[in-house]
């Protein structure tokens, strides 16, 4: 008898000396294949773009809109408040384009172990003609300024320029007659490259880019410059709508005019649809030595 029981927990003792073998192969091989996915993750992301992109919310509040056709009724945008689903709504019902002057925000981070340097930026795939957006101006209500604690690095670009260049954004300037608003453009926005480290640790970089139109709407592409290792290359920036941005040109004149009644933002919103007219004052630029 005592045989028996001696046998029957040598047995289970055996299976529990196979089971702990099997289940620290099968850890093994666990770490293992995490190892490799690991392994081909990090070849598949050196392969790959050098820097990752996350869109922001810059700090500028836009105050020029415009649709192309003239409206008669406010369809729902009468008691909408800025910001809203349904202010958003109505815009994309009436196909709004800001008028003038764009604003993206896009952060980038490195990728690629090592330094990344962001070279430079450009426009491409422009395409400009006469403002078609001369049906109904629009100029929301005001909005509360709820502060920024990221510091961008600010580029411009002049889009009536033959070849527009990435410029450094000085602001607006203080405003030499009423009716005009003017902002000044410095030198090369990229006069050094932008260096990032990449790693666990990585650094990151925002940008704010400004776009000005002229009189004309322009839709296109903007491409940056980046090194990494021994690569320089292009890539696209993922900007608006298709990775494109539209902005539409400033008109003399247009067919009717939106406005808010109220003039606090802590105020329900009111707007007002007016006979023709231009809300907008004229968007200048000064710029400086290239």
């Amino acid at each position: 008898m005592a045989g028996l029981v001696y046998g029957f927990i040598s047995l289970l003792q055996q299976e529990r000396n196979t089971d702990a073998t099997v289940d620290s192969g099968k850890a093994a091989t666990d770490a293992e294949n995490r190892e490799k996915r690991k392994d081909e993750e990090e070849k598949k992301k050196e392969a790959g773009p050098p820097v990752e992109q996350a869109p922001g919310a810059p700090n500028f509040y836009g105050v020029r809109f415009a649709f192309p056709d003239k409206i008669t009724d406010l369809q729902g945008g009468g008691e909408a408040g800025y910001g809203t689903q349904e202010y958003s709504d109505w815009f994309a019902r009436n196909q709004a384009v800001r008028v003038g002057i764009d604003v993206y925000r896009v952060t980038l981070s490195p990728l690629h172990e090592g330094t990344v340097v962001i070279q430079n930026m450009r426009i491409s795939d422009r395409k400009c003609e006469p403002t078609r957006y001369s049906g109904t101006a629009v100029v929301p209500p005001p909005i509360g300024d709820g502060g920024d604690d990221v510091e961008p690095k600010t580029v411009g670009f002049d889009l009536t320029e033959p070849a527009p260049r990435p410029r450094i954004v000085a602001g607006r300037v203080p405003q030499p007659r009423p009716g005009v608003e003017v902002w000044k453009l410095k030198g090369n926005a990229f006069s050094e490259g932008v260096y990032l480290d990449g790693g666990e640790q990585g650094d990151a970089r925002t940008f704010d880019l400004f776009f000005f139109a002229g009189e004309s709407d322009c839709e296109f592409r903007v491409e940056v410059n980046i090194t990494s290792g021994t690569e320089d290359a292009w890539y696209p920036l993922k900007l608006g709508k298709r990775s494109k941005v539209e902005v539409a040109g400033q008109a003399n004149r247009y067919e009717s005019v939106v406005l808010p009644r109220s003039v606090d933002y802590t105020d329900p919103v009111q707007n007002e649809l007016k006979g023709p007219g231009n809300p907008f004052d004229i968007l200048k630029i000064e710029k400086g030595s290239f």
